[in-house]
């Protein structure tokens, strides 16, 4: 048997950019954002979506709902009235993972700040408060760790109408405390302890009765991350988070060079046109210990990805794709080269 390739009817990759492509960074430690709350929708809308790669399913209980009158980023945050409002998530289902380092952040702004105030507080009934993360306001901006207030006033009073970002960061032993970007805490735990909420857990309420302490204001831009982001003073974000991790424009190249420091998830963008058979190489080579994670529509041989390399190491991976993007074939054409 032969088989006749007629040349005269295309070229592989003959549309595709040639050259080294663009990879845009996005938020290089998506892969480690377990809860992403923008507070975006429509007015008065009780659908609170998250935008993490876990679609946790989050329930708004009593007035809970998005406001577009009031917002930090986008298109509206998440308003609490202060009476019976708060948001809820089964943590057995959508397990949000506190066990190693962590960042919490959000962005918050007070109609009332007088009394006791949760943003978030990881107790359920069978979770006491000396094994518990507290971020709370009562009279002063409040970090509960373990069953004492390791804050003790330091960051002050919050305002009414104004928007803080408060982030809890923990990097091995250490628990550090920023708002709006200045160190206020550095608490050292001797044993890091797991507060993974891995059960029906609460938002902008007391976590143990939920009758009392619910948030009056608004929360925006909440995210999750199971990473340390912040070890030092910072900036505070000046847009909303991203949605996704380094994303590859397959316009502008067919091949890719990424030295990722963090678990890292890999989106495509631009791919050509259905029935253009097109190919790009991904060159992959960590700075540190990571786990790399492909888009669901790339098919592997066997069905599974291949383990990323180790520190220093490059892997280049080969991808094809004929019908627009909805599926490729990934090969691995080069494994530890150093």
């Amino acid at each position: 048997m032969s088989v006749l390739i007629d040349y005269s009817s295309g070229a592989f990759a003959a549309n595709q950019a040639q050259g080294v492509g663009t990879v845009t960074a996005n938020d290089p430690n998506f892969a480690d954002v377990s809860l992403l709350l923008h507070g975006d929708g429509t007015s008065g809308s009780t659908t609170i979506t998250d935008s993490s790669s876990n679609a946790v399913s989050v329930t708004a209980n009593g007035n809970a709902q998005i406001d577009t009158a009031i917002k930090k980023f986008g298109t509206g945050s998440i308003e609490f009235d202060g009476s019976g409002d708060y948001l809820s998530i089964d943590g057995t289902t959508y397990p949000i993972d506190l066990s190693g380092d962590f960042t919490i952040e959000f962005f918050v702004r007070h109609t009332n700040a007088s009394g006791n105030q949760k943003y978030i507080d990881t107790r359920s009934a069978s979770v006491v408060i000396a094994d518990a993360l507290l971020i709370d306001t009562s009279t002063n901006f409040r970090l509960f760790i373990d069953g004492s207030d390791r804050l003790l006033g330091n960051a002050g009073a919050p305002s009414v109408n104004t928007w803080y970002h408060i982030a809890v960061v923990r990097s091995g032993t250490s628990i550090k405390y920023f708002l709006d970007g200045t160190e206020e805490l550095d608490y050292t735990q001797s044993t890091p302890k797991d507060y993974t909420l891995d059960y029906a857990w609460a938002i902008a309420v007391n976590g143990t009765t939920l009758t009392q302490q619910y948030l009056s204001g608004y929360l925006d831009e909440l995210r999750i991350t199971s990473a340390a982001r912040y070890t030092s003073n910072f900036t505070p974000p000046t847009v909303a988070f991203l949605n996704s991790g380094p994303t590859l424009d397959l316009s502008s190249g067919t091949y890719f060079n990424y030295a990722p420091s963090a678990n890292t998830t890999f989106a495509f963008a631009n791919p050509p046109a259905s029935g253009t058979a097109a190919g790009f190489a991904l060159a992959v080579t960590p700075s540190a210990a990571v786990t790399l994670t492909y888009p669901s529509s790339v098919e592997w041989p066997s069905g599974t990805a291949p383990d990323g390399p180790a520190i220093g190491e490059t892997d280049v991976l080969v991808f094809l794709t004929d019908d627009g993007g909805t599926s490729y074939q990934g090969f691995q054409a080069g494994d530890a080269m150093a």
